[in-house]
């Protein structure tokens, strides 16, 4: 019997990773404690928040800027690009804005990495990480000046989850099956995990609207 669902198992798997996705349309994330929410993200995160500097000074981040680790930015896993963010250190309440404009932290309880500068202004350079709350105070999705976010005409994925266990990366591509039936998932190793990654989606709208259906599953993912 346990044979028998194993094949029907992997032969849902083949069905999932073969098709594509219509047109249009780092670890899995834990958060803290959460308030109200505006389309599957939350108002108010708790957390650890850590920096990034000189390794990637200069370089692209996830929508195409080049980092400045001198301005008061920060990256998130799926908080819209150029959401502006308030970050207060828990344990001194100095409190800084940031805007979002990169990708992560990937490491288990950290929900922030904040620019060199903005961890200066929290007074947490030194040690490395701190415990925070985030408030949003201005949604991403446009630019600055009002125009269209560059990254809104991507091509993107989404990704749900990462899991050191295939079968639980496989028992994650079955949920998703069913929640997402005109959108196909599939399994991707790299660093070690095995990924769950979407097909791809047409624009970064498309992605956070997948973003939010899984908010409604108690599910997190984020743009890639």
């Amino acid at each position: 019997m346990k044979t028998l669902l194993r094949v029907v198992v992997y032969a849902l798997l083949l069905v999932f990773s073969a098709c594509s996705a219509k047109a249009g349309i780092r670890s899995q994330p834990e958060f803290g404690p959460q308030a109200v929410a505006r389309d599957g993200l939350s108002v108010f995160q708790t957390g650890i928040a850590s920096w990034y500097g000189d390794d990637f000074n200069g370089k692209k981040t996830a929508n195409g800027e080049i980092y400045d680790m001198n301005k008061l930015t920060a990256a998130h896993q799926n908080l819209p690009f150029h959401t502006l963010v308030e970050v207060e250190n828990l344990e001194n309440k100095k409190k800084v804005l940031v805007r979002v404009n990169d990708r992560g932290p990937f490491l288990k309880n950290r929900i922030i990495d904040l620019s060199l500068q903005a961890a200066q202004r929290l007074e947490m350079a030194e040690q490395g990480t701190a415990e925070v709350k985030l408030r949003v105070l201005r949604w991403g999705g446009t630019a600055l000046d009002g125009e269209a976010s560059p990254e809104d005409s991507m091509e993107c994925y989404v990704q749900a989850g990462a899991f050191s266990i295939r079968e639980n990366a496989e028992d994650m591509l079955l949920t998703l099956g069913e929640i997402f039936p005109d959108l196909c998932f599939r399994i991707a190793l790299e660093d070690g995990m095995f990924k769950i990654i979407s097909a791809k989606l047409t624009a970064a709208p498309d992605c956070r609207e997948v973003i939010k259906k899984l908010a409604a599953f108690h599910l997190q993912g984020f743009i890639r």
